[in-house]
């Protein structure tokens, strides 16, 4: 009996102290705002669904499938209904397709623009700068050109060097994102690298010298609807052809050389780290973005990407691939939103095209280049339209009706059975590059800086700022974004970018995708589905809310700001290292004023400084130094970026002292993976 009672006093204890335990952990209060502020956000599971952006366990997709009043058990049962499951494969799939699947149409970008042509100028120097690396990386391959280059109106005698911001790992014989074959990829801008040559997945490649690039392109004009030129300004009259137009008029093109020295000039206006892609008319470039998407909906600055498939990323994976360079397709919309006749859009974009067959013909009586474009090359989908389908609901090419899906009607989703990588069923190629994108997260933010200012105490006591100063309103952790486009009156940054979609209001149709179990070509008789868009915009035809009626910005994520500076859509609050002398109690003052804005950062080639361009952002009186340098340069002016704007400050004249800012800077150079540790 004696074991009884032995046994029967230690059930006693144990289940007392379980209890004491488990009241011990009622008790405890809840984690604090604070402490939610530097835990690490939650990641994109494996074995869930993408449902329109909504993410569905196994059972939520299931019971959305029986809703559909669709068998499980068929084939594509989920494809039907627009799920998209997250399994490794597709990662896998969309990680090869982002950083190994050119962008572009061979025809546009190659045989029009001439990319890879331009490239090749610079080829020797590459290669020399390459080798002389000696297998080690770099985050910034510096070529010396071996012979004079005229770009518009800039020479770069021989000798000169040219910081590329081209990227090569350690032992890469080519930069990360370029092919040899002269494609790009989207590596070559949203991926960067360490001084040690290690991939990082996602982060911004900020100063990539892309306006370089471009302008090097023999037919770089091809791309004027990115940037504010008129063709048709007597300024650019000479020797251009004479065309007809679509109301049969006679039309005299600009002249070609004084057209593509201008647009080579305007481009190269652009800094460093910047990238314009938008057919509007408008010079309104941005910062390379990271691509740290789970949860950081809606896409690019203004937000105007924000439905469809992983709430909207797939839509700006597809327009990368289509609407935001397809140059000869841009035509079917530039009389509703540049004011130019689609005959003379395609005139101005053929007449100098690098391929000779292309170009308009010099002789004999004029013609409409849509009618010689057909009389090269006959069929659109071998050359325009390569790897792009006419999306469901937007008509027949070349009269494509825009939506919120496809601003240019077209769906990049290349053939099922070809040798595509991107090959698949119908939207795969983007879809797997979202899912990818989706499973990126921050690097941690190992500097010493970071280590110290963690141990210190000043990130969590940057995290109370942060609260007090009601920064989390619309940074909401644990991605420090709100999802919301809040309208331009609010935020009053550079307006340029807002409006840059603002003309297609009145022309979108409802937004539709086929299922995503059709192969490509599509059949006559395939499944269409109706793109949600509830709460998001108003009707499907209308943008999305907060960009009408003049234009709005997203809330930026914060999460790996330490990787990402300057700051602003613009990228214009811009700070160099050593140009602010920072004392123990926060307070600072310029010791360097040429470091200031871009003019004293990425236009000289000089990288801005993530501490110190944060000090601006949350500083007035800095900011209002950095915006007068940066109005001050005419490049700049002309390019609307400025630094202006999101007046939320957090310094003395908002009741704070310089240490809470230093403070409030270091939790935000904090917020990466897992913010609260190191």
């Amino acid at each position: 009996m004696r074991w009884r009672y032995k046994s029967l006093f230690v059930l006693i204890v144990v289940v007392t102290v379980a209890a004491v335990f488990l009241s011990d952990f009622l008790l405890q209060p809840p984690v604090r705002a604070t402490e939610a502020l530097l835990q690490p956000a939650p990641t994109q599971p494996l074995g869930y669904y993408d449902y329109f952006g909504k993410l569905l366990n196994p059972q939520q997709a299931e019971q959305l499938v029986r809703q559909k009043s669709i068998d499980l058990n068929s084939p594509g049962a989920y494809e039907r209904i627009g799920a998209v499951k997250i399994t490794q494969q597709l990662l896998d799939s969309g990680e090869n397709i982002f950083f190994n699947r050119k962008i572009g149409d061979t025809l546009g970008f190659q045989r029009v623009f001439g990319f890879s042509i331009g490239f090749a100028q610079i080829l020797p120097e590459v290669t020399e700068a390459i080798l002389k690396l000696h297998g080690q990386p770099t985050t910034n391959l510096r070529i010396k050109l071996k012979k004079d280059l005229t770009l518009g109106s800039h020479i770069y005698p021989k000798g000169s060097t040219i910081d590329t911001g081209l990227d090569i790992e350690k032992g890469a014989i080519f930069p990360l994102g370029l092919k040899t074959d002269g494609n790009i990829t989207c590596a070559v801008c949203h991926v960067a690298t360490t001084n040690t040559g290690k991939r990082l997945k996602g982060v911004p490649n900020g100063d990539l010298n892309a306006s370089f690039f471009v302008a090097l392109a023999p037919n770089s004009a091809a791309g004027f609807a990115r940037l504010k030129i008129n063709p048709l300004d007597p300024k650019y009259q000479g020797n251009g052809r004479t065309i007809i137009d679509s109301r049969n008029n006679l039309v005299k093109l600009p002249d070609p050389q004084k057209i593509e020295a201008a647009f080579d000039d305007a481009v190269l206006d652009i800094p460093l780290g910047q990238f314009e892609s938008s057919p509007d008319g408008i010079s309104n470039t941005t910062q390379i973005p990271n691509v740290f998407t789970f949860k950081t909906h809606p896409f690019l600055a203004d937000g105007q990407f924000a439905v469809g498939p992983f709430a909207g990323l797939s839509a700006i994976n597809n327009g990368v691939h289509s609407s935001e360079i397809n140059l000869l397709a841009a035509a079917q919309l530039s009389a509703q939103t540049l004011g130019i006749d689609p005959e003379v859009y395609l005139g101005v974009v053929l007449q100098n095209a690098v391929d000779p067959l292309l170009r308009l013909p010099k002789w004999g009586p004029p013609i409409k280049p849509s009618q010689w474009l057909r009389l090269i090359a006959p069929d659109p989908l071998k050359a325009e339209l390569e790897a792009q389908i006419p999306a469901p609901g937007t008509g027949s090419y070349p009269q494509l009706k825009p939506s919120l899906f496809t601003y240019n009607g077209l769906i990049f989703s290349p053939n099922t059975n070809s040798q595509d990588i991107g090959s698949g069923p119908f939207l795969f190629a983007s879809n797997a590059m979202s899912a990818w994108q989706n499973s990126l997260v921050p690097p941690p933010n190992r500097s010493r800086e970071n280590q110290q200012a963690l141990q210190s105490g000043s990130v969590q006591r940057g995290a109370r700022i942060f609260e007090q100063a009601n920064c989390a309103t619309c940074h909401v952790p644990p991605f420090f974004t709100d999802n919301v486009i809040h309208p331009l009156r609010e935020i009053n940054t550079n307006p340029a970018r807002a409006k840059s979609r603002l003309d297609l209001n009145n022309l979108l149709v409802p937004p539709k995708l086929y299922t995503f179990n059709n192969p490509v070509p599509i059949s006559a008789n395939a499944e269409v589905l109706d793109i949600p868009t509830a709460g998001i915009s108003v009707s499907p035809t209308s943008l999305p809310k907060g960009l009408l009626p003049d234009g709005g910005y997203k809330t930026t994520p914060l999460r790996g700001l330490y990787l990402s500076a300057p700051y602003l859509h613009d990228g214009g609050v811009a700070v160099r290292s050593g140009a602010l002398q920072v004392r123990s109690d926060g307070r600072f003052s310029v010791v360097d004023p040429t470091g200031l804005g871009l003019t004293g950062t990425l236009s000289i080639g000089k990288p801005a400084d993530a501490a110190s361009s944060l000090r601006a952002l949350v500083d007035r009186n800095l900011r209002a130094q950095v915006v007068a340098v940066n109005k001050a340069n005419s490049a700049l002016v002309r390019s609307n970026l400025d630094g202006t704007g999101h007046h939320f400050y957090v310094d003395q004249a908002a009741g704070f002292t310089p240490a809470q800012q230093t403070d409030l800077v270091n939790f935000l150079l904090a917020l990466d993976d897992s913010p609260g540790r190191f």
